[in-house]
């Protein structure tokens, strides 16, 4: 096939797809009607048309309060992601504190600070303590991973303050 071939079949290919792109801007495909109104429909009122809701329903409806009366907002923030939840503030982050390394084949680190845990705390790696994870411990310092902060300490020299 040579290029002019190509060419050609190529302006025929485009001019068809045109031309199907017109047929099915301009008309429709398929006709499509819409039933005419009934005539009884404008001689009912619309007061007629309500039903009546029984009083068990309304008396219900009133015990949940659904539109706040006392005009306070909600507890619960507004995230259509997610179901409701009572808005609470976050816990201190814990100011944790390196009192020590040992070093050798299993490395140990004294830290402080720990939530929940008085005094100091002897760790080592992969340790978890108040949903604290220590990740590593090195020659000068230790990584503890949480839930939104990694804390990355260094040994305490207090001679040095």
């Amino acid at each position: 096939m040579n290029t002019g071939t190509a060419r050609l079949a190529l302006v025929i290919l485009t001019l068809l797809g045109a031309l199907a792109t017109v047929r099915v801007a301009a008309w429709p495909l398929a006709r499509i009607t819409l039933a005419s109104a009934p005539e009884s429909a404008s001689q009912v009122h619309a007061a007629d048309s309500v039903q009546r809701v029984a009083p068990e329903s309304l008396a219900r409806i009133v015990a949940r309060d659904p539109f706040r009366v006392d005009r306070r907002p909600a507890t619960a923030a507004y995230d259509p992601l997610r179901l409701a939840e009572a808005m609470a503030p976050r816990p201190p982050r814990p100011a944790l504190i390196l009192a020590g390394i040992v070093d050798g084949t299993a490395p140990s680190a004294v830290v402080e600070g720990f939530p929940g845990v008085d005094g100091s705390r002897v760790v080592r790696v992969g340790d978890v303590v108040s949903g604290l994870r220590v990740q590593s411990i090195g020659k000068g310092g230790a990584v503890i991973v949480g839930p939104d902060t990694t804390w990355v300490l260094k040994v305490r020299e207090p001679w040095k303050n």
